[in-house]
């Protein structure tokens, strides 16, 4: 039997201000490679947390996590867009889809 990945996603204001922690709200996600684009979608957003996102669209950071039990360290992306990421916010369903063109793999070892 294969080892459960925990997963995480954080979406933060460029400034660092925590805007969902996925570990805390405990909104299901996926991420998905979508041509040269990665599409984010979460489901179950609190109506606050979701339009906010959406109105900071120009002022967002995402920052994935997978983490195979026993690890001592996850493995780490950060993404952004280099311009605007497309932040599709669907209240009636708490449904938020962010498209994002850049992912880069990161660590905190020399830091």
């Amino acid at each position: 039997m294969p080892e459960q990945v925990n997963k995480r996603l954080l979406i933060k204001q460029v400034i660092g201000r925590l805007l969902l922690d996925t570990s805390v709200t405990g909104c299901p996600f996926t991420l998905e490679p979508t041509g040269e684009h990665w599409t984010v979608t979460v489901q179950n957003v609190p109506l606050p947390i979701g339009a906010e996102v959406k109105r900071l669209a120009n002022d967002l950071n995402l920052f994935y996590f997978e983490e195979l039990p026993g690890s001592t360290a996850p493995r780490k992306w950060w993404l952004y867009d280099r311009h605007q990421p497309a932040v599709e916010w669907d209240e009636a369903r708490h449904s938020l889809k962010l498209t994002l063109d850049s992912r880069v793999s990161y660590t905190n070892e020399n830091v």
